[in-house]
């Protein structure tokens, strides 16, 4: 199933053709290099989908030599989630792909008729189309026409990415002007609505540039819309180049804020400001299913999902390891009271014993026990940043998870934020006897975030709220911060924003209340 396609003439019409093999029984769709036709194959009684390049275009060898590599690449690859080709052949001086057939909608199809669409089905496709075009960049294809249209939406619930005549393979020069190759066979303003900054701009491309056009894929299905639009290619390209798109979470307040940063990440302007594979999109949208949509389900219905509980470190293995956290600070705990026990017992046994014992307490209580953190401020720099944050687990002190921001800051966006709400945690306890100076910093930035950055924008303001009251003791500041965090539009589900709106209330309350009545001070 393929996009729809009004401008070929009926007198090119091959419907009820015989192709060898292949009956042609209707017009299904087509583009500009090529018609599409819903085909049976008469030796293996199955229906198939027959792509054939345009007449006109048939005598060109470009156009030919691209039309075969399309075929060649895709058949090199396999991969549910995309279309398989099953041969390519030229029959009476028409050159032809025989494909998968997908009985279905393109995504255009469905977002015309229903509009924007509900932000879990927008999630499953992005982890779909994310798979496939994940393969075919480890084979060094990069799509180049990533858009609605291109994405196959069976009656089954298959996702299928379709159409690379445009793809560039490894090896190939990808800095030639796109505007130029395209505009040659007839591109529509179809694909500038999609198309990233750099390809925009002629540059060189790679997987990254498919990685952005997905992400504004995943814009238009939530949305309802394209973020950029205009009444020439051109004033839609430069709007990718120089303009950012409006705020997701404006538009659709129901998407969840995870979400809302993935897409976002996914269009940064600035290729190595995205993520930097298709996989680490789908680490991020396993973390959105099991972390903040609770989706039980989602192991089941989603391929490719139990490669993630092996190779990099995920977000069950950041679970695993606070877990790790947690049972270390309780063995602390235990080995304290065992210190407790051993003591007092010391005491009530006959002064004969005293001595000895306390040399044996000191001789095992002096060697070095793996479970106590380093006296040392010094943290050793790990390999990757995945080992430093499981190191930083561990350890669990603001040195640790220091070390994160310093050691690794081109992860800013994903680990460093998660360092920093680490800090935060640290900082508040210890701020919780008057020092607020460490996490104050923290909680500035996060305030200063965009509203598409909606749950750490709220922490950030409970923070400031909590540190005004705590330190400052201006109440009204501290009132305003409140103020702003509850015109935020999302749901108080994270554990640290509440304990910290808590205590920001409880200080408000006991420093009025100390004003009120200064007897009970």
């Amino acid at each position: 199933m393929t996009k729809s396609y009004t401008g070929i003439m009926h007198n090119n019409d091959l419907t009820n053709r015989e192709f060898g093999d292949y009956h042609l029984l209707r017009k299904i769709g087509g583009g500009a290099m090529a018609e599409v036709y819903l085909a049976e194959q008469r030796s293996l009684g199955r229906r198939v989908a027959i792509k054939i390049l345009k007449p006109e275009l048939a005598h060109d060898e470009t156009y030919i030599k691209r039309f075969v590599r399309e075929a060649k690449a895709i058949a090199a690859l396999s991969h549910p989630n995309l279309v398989q080709i099953f041969q390519t052949d030229c029959f009476e001086g028409f050159w032809f792909i025989a494909q998968e057939y997908v009985q279905g909608q393109t995504l255009q199809e469905l977002i015309r008729r229903d509009g924007p669409l509900p932000f879990q089905r927008v999630a499953d496709i992005l982890w779909y189309a994310a798979s496939a075009l994940e393969k075919a960049a480890q084979t060094g294809i990069v799509h180049r026409d990533i858009k609605p249209d291109n994405i196959l939406l069976g009656d089954n619930g298959d996702v299928k990415i379709t159409d690379f005549g445009l793809a560039r393979v490894g090896g190939s020069n990808g800095s030639a002007t796109a505007a130029t190759a395209l505009t040659q066979i007839g591109m529509t303003l179809g694909t500038p609505l999609y198309m990233s900054p750099e390809q925009a701009q002629g540059k060189s491309l790679d997987h990254r540039s498919d990685l952005y056009s997905l992400g504004i894929t995943s814009y238009h299905a939530l949305a309802g819309r394209p973020p950029f639009r205009g009444e020439t290619a051109l004033s839609v390209a430069l709007q990718h180049v120089n303009q950012q798109p409006e705020p997701l979470e404006k538009l659709r307040p129901d998407i969840p804020p995870p979400l809302a940063r993935i897409v976002l990440r996914m269009i940064e302007k600035q290729p190595e400001k995205r993520f930097q594979s298709f996989y680490d999109v789908q680490l991020e949208l396993r973390e959105l299913y099991t972390v903040y949509l609770n989706d039980t389900e989602a192991s089941t219905r989603l391929s490719d999902w139990d490669r993630f509980f092996i190779g990099r470190i995920d977000q069950r293995l950041m679970a695993t390891t606070e877990k790790l956290q947690q049972v270390l600070q309780k063995e602390n705990q235990l080995k304290n009271q065992q210190h407790s026990f051993r003591f007092w017992g010391l005491l009530i046994f006959p002064a004969v014993f005293v001595i000895g014992l306390t040399l044996g307490f000191l001789r095992v209580y002096s060697m070095p026990n793996p479970l106590e953190k380093p006296r040392s401020t010094q943290i050793a720099k790990q390999n990757s940043v995945s080992e430093q944050w499981v190191y930083a687990c561990i350890l669990n002190t603001t040195d640790a998870w220091q070390s994160i921001l310093e050691y690794f800051p081109e992860e800013e966006y994903l680990w460093g934020r998660k360092a920093k709400r680490q800090l935060i945690r640290c900082y508040f306890h210890e701020g919780i006897i008057g020092d607020t100076t460490n996490s104050l910093p923290i909680f500035q930035e996060f305030a200063d975030f965009s509203d598409i950055d909606v749950e750490d924008q709220a922490l950030g303001l409970a923070g400031l709220a909590w540190c005004a009251a705590e330190n400052q003791n201006d109440m009204e500041i501290a009132k305003e911060y409140l103020r702003r965090l509850y015109e935020l539009n999302f749901s108080y589900s994270d554990p640290l924003l509440i304990q910290i709106l808590d205590a920001a209330h409880k200080t408000i309350q006991r420093k009025e209340n100390n004003i009120n009545n200064p007897h009970n001070q």
